[in-house]
């Protein structure tokens, strides 16, 4: 019994070991078969030699069908200590035996009957199962992200589910992209295909018997007769050049619709990542500009330009100097590109008050070109920001207590000219009185937000009404206080925000001022200034009020009680070709809504589905991927499915109705209900 039960082991895992290699064979042959098929259209006898194959394959690399006995006996020792080593013995004849070993054979006998037996091929067949599924994906896989699809795309090789023609036994379709795209020729065996602009597609089309004539309708209209080559087949050919949908005429039958998607070569983008749209370069910052841009294209690039003009002047002085800048790099044909360079403004001639205005543009492949959106570079002009053209404030008359911007300009430039002429302790002193005079025009500024005061404790955001009935701490919460910054409300938001920009300069600068270092000022101090200048050279508008001319009652005609003029409503309904498109869509859905229920036509309806038809149809021959099902439904209506798919293709052409903000329900008291309520609790 022992010696049959290890033979029984032994022919198990050998089984297991062949199943394995089978799982395998199968699971390569899936994989190359999909490949194979879908690239080359294999017959279906070459899965054969393909199996074949990779079942020899698998027996050399897993050799495990290959067991013997004495494999299995030395795996059960190791495996299983109860065996005592001894599993040998059962396989030798009981005469060759001494007692002793007798006696130990009928020990492990007894054992190995009663033991749970190890299944190292258990593991092996799970994974040979997996290989499977790993095969069908990778064949998929290979499908749908190979080396000729478009991102997000599915792959234009794979087969499209198509109803059977009529009368047509076999079709083949070879489709030739054009060479700028890089793409291989394919084919496929169905009628919905889809082809690049441009493209030469080649149907022969076999009929199942002797047909007169074998005709393409295309988009309803256009027909075009295939060629004869024998009595069953045909053929024609066709450069892809605008989407649609066609039928195959067979004598006098029609197919159902077939769609005829045409992929157009889109043109080039470009992005200009950095700088931002406009630019002001102001005192003290860095005159090298670092652009990037980022080009992409469906196909490929060839070719990308910078062009930079400069302006300087102004009026009727204006002068213009433009030039065209080249990339550092070459373009072979990529189709994703990431530019880096450094616009050098004082290499390009830029000088303090001029302006650079530059593009990029680029050339795909196909010979289209794109340009991005002009971007601005201007440097700040500091001679401008110290003229008075625009100050409203007269320049005689100044309080003693502080200083303008402009002169404290003037003087910390002074100050750095002589920096070198006079003692340490004299310039440090001047630099703290520029500091001390910066602060005093700061808050002089300030006091239009409100700042009053230099000191103070900080406002606390909380709300505490105090006791109830504490009006004074209520009023105080609801009042408008125009002493505090977050209150004060005598300026626009816009002029408020580009003040409180302009004291932000003025701390920067005066601290700079105060450490003794008023060259890193000055960047702050123009900053200042030309934020100072906008906010005095801004205009003001003023409307007139113009008078109210209303048409002259008649009293005669007023009280007198007669309404024999006024006339009931009547509603007149249009002709159906007068009406809007929309109007004449959302009709349409009404219509077939209506005949879901059991509704019977009129002569209306069935003018308003005539319309709707006829849109879906220029709309299929424009988008088919979209419309062609909805079209198709639209022109059978004879089930629910049909009838959906039409209204579903309908509510795409409508428009999507926009979100419009509303008004919250909020208490005419302002909340101090809600408060009284809070506080009688």
């Amino acid at each position: 019994m022992g010696a049959k039960k290890l033979r029984s082991i032994c022919w198990r895992w050998r089984a297991g070991g062949i199943l394995f290699c089978l799982l395998v064979a199968l699971a390569a042959t899936v994989a190359v078969v999909e490949v194979g098929w879908s690239d080359f259209k294999w017959p279906l006898w070459a899965v054969l030699p393909v199996f074949a194959g990779s079942f020899g394959g698998a027996l050399l690399l897993f050799p495990t069908w290959r067991i013997r006995l004495a494999d299995v006996v030395s795996y059960l020792d190791r495996r299983l200590p109860e065996l005592e080593d001894s599993c040998g013995l059962l396989l030798r004849r009981p005469e060759d035996l001494g007692r002793l070993e007798r006696l130990q054979a009928a020990r492990v006998e007894e054992r190995l009957l009663s033991a749970k037996l190890p299944r190292p091929m258990l593991r092996r067949l799970l994974l040979g199962i997996g290989s499977v599924g790993i095969g069908i994906f990778a064949g998929m896989a290979f499908l749908v992200v190979g080396d000729h699809f478009g991102p997000g795309k599915i792959r234009d090789r794979w087969p499209l589910p198509d109803m059977p023609a009529v009368g047509v036994r076999a079709v083949q379709v070879r489709i030739t992209p054009p060479a700028y795209t890089g793409r291989v020729v394919r084919r496929q065996d169905n009628f919905s295909l889809e082809a690049e602009q441009g493209a030469q597609v080649n149907w022969e089309v076999v009929t199942k018997g002797v047909a007169d004539t074998v005709a393409f309708v295309f988009n309803d209209t256009a027909v075009k007769v295939l060629r004869r080559e024998d009595s069953v087949r045909w053929t024609f050919s066709e450069v892809a050049q605008q989407p649609g949908f066609y039928q195959v005429r067979v004598g006098g039958q029609l197919s159902s619709l077939y769609r005829f998607d045409v992929v157009k070569d889109e043109p080039p983008k470009v992005r200009i990542v950095r700088p931002k749209p406009y630019s002001m370069i102001d005192y003290g910052e860095s005159m090298r500009i670092p652009l990037r841009v980022e080009l992409t294209d469906d196909y490929g690039i060839t070719g990308s330009s910078v062009f930079a003009m400069v302006s300087s002047g102004k009026g009727e002085a204006v002068k213009f100097r433009e030039q065209e800048l080249r990339w550092d790099r070459g373009f072979p044909g990529g189709r994703d590109y990431m530019l880096n360079r450094v616009l050098d403004l004082p290499a390009l001639g830029l000088k303090p008050g001029d302006e650079l205005y530059f593009y990029c543009t680029v050339l795909d492949n196909h010979g289209q070109e794109a340009r991005s959106d002009m971007y601005i570079v201007a440097l700040a002009d500091t001679a401008q920001l110290m003229s008075l053209e625009g100050m409203t404030i007269p320049t005689d008359v100044k309080p003693e207590l502080f200083r303008s911007e402009r002169q404290i300009i003037i003087e910390t430039e002074q100050l750095l000219k002589v920096k070198d002429t006079i003692a340490l302790r004299a310039f440090r002193d001047k630099s703290n009185d520029l500091g001390i005079d910066q602060k005093l025009l700061r808050l002089r500024y300030g006091k239009f937000l409100g700042e009053e005061a230099e000191e103070g404790g900080a406002r606390s955001d909380t709300t505490d009404f105090g006791t109830f009935g504490d009006a004074a701490r209520i009023l105080d919460v609801y009042s408008d206080k125009h002493d505090n910054a977050e209150d004060a409300t005598f300026l626009e938001p816009a002029v408020k925000a580009q003040l409180r920009a302009t004291l932000s300069e003025m701390w920067k600068a005066e601290l700079q001022f105060r450490v003794n270092k008023p060259r890193d000022a000055l960047p702050f101090c123009y900053r200042a200034l030309r934020l100072l200048k906008d906010l005095q050279q801004q205009s003001r508008v003023y409307v007139a009020k113009t008078g109210v001319r209303l048409t002259p009652l008649n009293p005669d005609k007023r009280l007198t009680g007669e309404l024999g003029a006024i006339e009931a409503p009547v509603q007149r309904l249009g002709r159906i070709d007068e009406l809007p498109e929309e109007e004449v869509l959302r009709m349409g859905l009404a219509v077939l809504e209506g005949m879901r229920v059991g509704m019977r036509l009129g002569e209306r309806d069935r003018m308003v589905l005539g319309r709707v038809e006829r849109r879906l149809g220029k709309e299929a021959a424009a988008k088919p991927g979209r419309f062609l099902a909805g079209y198709e439904g639209m022109k059978r209506l004879s089930n629910e499915e049909e009838m959906v798919a039409a209204e579903k293709a309908i509510g795409m052409l409508l428009p999507v109705a926009e979100q419009r903000p509303g008004l919250r329900n909020v208490a005419a008291d302002g909340g101090l209900g809600r408060l009284y309520f809070h506080f009688i609790k």
